[in-house]
């Protein structure tokens, strides 16, 4: 990848999750800086990481410059953000994903996404050094904010029901508020001692959720959304290997049947959860490759 600078703002950098899976997974170890050093990049190209307001006199300053300026966008997950900035920019790059921006011939610059990516850490971990299915203690793990009013489709609320049904077959742990009530090592412990993990929408279809389970080497439970079949999106390297279900009311059944098939048939199990590690490390350095081929074409 050409040489970068990753400029961002303490906000920003303080309000992400994502910050490793940022830096190293999406931009191969670039390094972070607060403000535009030229002395550093000179006559190449800038990412400039945005979670709150994107600041367009600064966009305009790097251009002035003879910066290719690319612009990572993340948040928007609501479709509430001023985007107008997208046009000033050689590159966008954002999380959440809406048909409606990717193919908006209006802004009239080339716009990629890309994934939410695990929390910072959860993750980075080597894939061939995760739990095994069998080894892990729980059938299936949820923790989170489970009585957020507002998700996507109130999907939270209509998982809720189903959650409790599930008895035994889901450890349910809730938070109150997003992202709240337990640290990162209690977190990723129980999911990575978890074989399924349910991954209701937040406030977006696309939740981290989803990313941290796969990071962790759980199996993702999801219900179809866009954005997993989409060639512009998690698809675009490949179908998604993990099981959607249609409504959250099938889980306990579908629990239950895995819960049998552990014993009866776990090799199949097992490589399912292996099918979904080695999709996701894959999916990892194709998105790699994409972003810097498309940073190397400015």
């Amino acid at each position: 990848m050409r040489n970068l600078q990753i400029i961002s703002t303490p906000d920003s950098l303080n309000s992400a999750l994502e910050t490793w899976f940022i830096q190293n997974d999406i931009f191969g170890g670039a390094s972070y800086s607060f403000g535009f050093n030229p002395n550093i990049v000179g006559e190449s190209a800038v990412v400039y990481l945005e979670l709150n307001q994107i600041n367009v006199d600064l966009i305009r300053h790097i251009k002035s410059l003879g910066n290719n300026i690319v612009l990572y966008h993340m948040g928007g997950e609501r479709l509430d953000k001023d985007i107008s900035a997208y046009a000033e920019c050689d590159l966008v790059i954002r999380n959440y994903y809406f048909p409606s921006i990717i193919n908006d011939s209006h802004i009239g610059k080339k716009i990629l996404w890309a994934p939410n990516g695990f929390r910072t850490g959860v993750g980075p971990r080597d894939k061939n050094s995760l739990k095994v299915a069998s080894q892990r203690q729980s059938l299936s793990a949820f923790l989170g904010w489970i009585n957020n009013a507002v998700s996507y489709n109130n999907e939270r609320v209509s998982f809720a029901g189903p959650a409790a049904a599930c008895g035994e077959n889901l450890y349910v742990m809730p938070s109150n508020g997003f992202a709240g009530g337990y640290n990162v090592g209690l977190y990723s412990a129980i999911m990575e001692d978890s074989i399924f993990a349910p991954c209701p929408s937040g406030n977006n279809p696309e939740t981290i959720r989803l990313y941290d389970a796969l990071e962790l080497g759980c199996i993702p439970i999801s219900l179809p959304h866009e954005f997993l079949f989409s060639k512009d999106a998690l698809a675009m390297f490949g179908d998604v290997p993990f099981p959607i279900l249609s409504s959250w009311h099938e889980l306990p059944k579908f629990l239950e049947e895995m819960k049998s098939k552990c014993v009866s048939n776990p090799n199949q199990i097992l490589e399912l959860q292996h099918r979904c590690i080695d999709w996701w490390s894959n999916f990892k350095i194709a998105m790699q490759q994409k972003i810097a081929e498309s940073i190397q074409a400015l």
